[in-house]
Parts: C-alpha cells; sequence; structure tokens
C-alpha cells in the first residue's frame, strides 16, 4: 500500500480550481501518461489509459475510474483500478480531493492509497514510492500551468 498525500497550492480562487478539475481533456493532460480518456457517465464515470515507464518495465494500463462522492466546489473522491494485461500488475488507487481557500488562492489537497500488484509491486516498495512522487510532482507542476494559463496545455 503507497500513501498518496500532496497539497498543491495554486494561486487562483477555489472556483476556478474546481472548473479545472472538470474540464477533463485539459486535466489529462496534467497527468503524465494518462491518454485515451472517455466519459462513460458526466462527472461519475470515465475509462482512460496510462502508458508509463516504471523501473525496467513499460506498463499500459486500462482504467475504470469512478467519482464516487462529491461536494460541490469543494470535494470529490475518485477511484480507478485496472490490469497491464502483459505485467498482469493490478493497480487500485483510491483518492480524496479537497480545496480551500489558502494564501493568494487555493490549497488542493489529495490523500489517498494506491494498490501495486504483479511484477510492478515486485519492483519493490522504493522503486513504486519514487515513481509515485515523480508523478505527483509533475501533476502539481501541471496543474500549476494550467489554473495559470501558462504556455497554454500542460507539458507532461
Amino acid at each position: 500500500m503507497i500513501d498518496l498525500a500532496r497539497v498543491i497550492e495554486l494561486p487562483v480562487a477555489p472556483p476556478a480550481v474546481w472548473r479545472a478539475l472538470w474540464d477533463v481533456p485539459r486535466l489529462t493532460r496534467c497527468i503524465p501518461g494518462c491518454e485515451d480518456v472517455q466519459e462513460v457517465e458526466p462527472q461519475r464515470r470515465y475509462r482512460a489509459t496510462v502508458r508509463e515507464r516504471v523501473g525496467p518495465f513499460r506498463v499500459e494500463i486500462p482504467l475504470e475510474v469512478l467519482v464516487d462522492s462529491l461536494e460541490t466546489g469543494i470535494r470529490l473522491a475518485v477511484k480507478a483500478s485496472g490490469r497491464d494485461p502483459v505485467l498482469s500488475s493490478q493497480v487500485k488507487v483510491s483518492m480524496i480531493v479537497a480545496l480551500a481557500p489558502g494564501g493568494a488562492g487555493t490549497s488542493l489537497t489529495l490523500q489517498g492509497k494506491a494498490e501495486v500488484g504483479g511484477k510492478l509491486a515486485a519492483l519493490g516498495r522504493g522503486v513504486i514510492q519514487r515513481k509515485t512522487r515523480d508523478i505527483l510532482n509533475a501533476f502539481a507542476a501541471n496543474l500549476d500551468q494550467l489554473v495559470t494559463g501558462q504556455a497554454g496545455t500542460a507539458a507532461v
């Protein structure tokens, strides 16, 4: 079990951050390796594929994503799960995303857990934690660019 915890300080008001979170095509570009996003049920169910290198492996994980609770403008909970068919590696993520006014803008808090199985888990906790940290760092930088309008699109 990997803890997912991050506070991202963004220089815009919470309503602008909330709108960015629901601009799914643009938000997707903030998540490293996230591609092929399909809306199954608006603001409730999505499908996506994550293609990323983890240690010596190139993974391709089709994900089912469920937004399972929502307090408009304040909080949402997301669950995602999928399996890389080649590596037989399963990934499950559950995360709470919360917004609060903070400093000169918004504090976005990510709090959750990830479970990784199969060959990916065999890489060891350190490798998985390092990759998770790198993904969260890239997401934070890309989200900042998205909400501030820098560079037009987020770099991944």
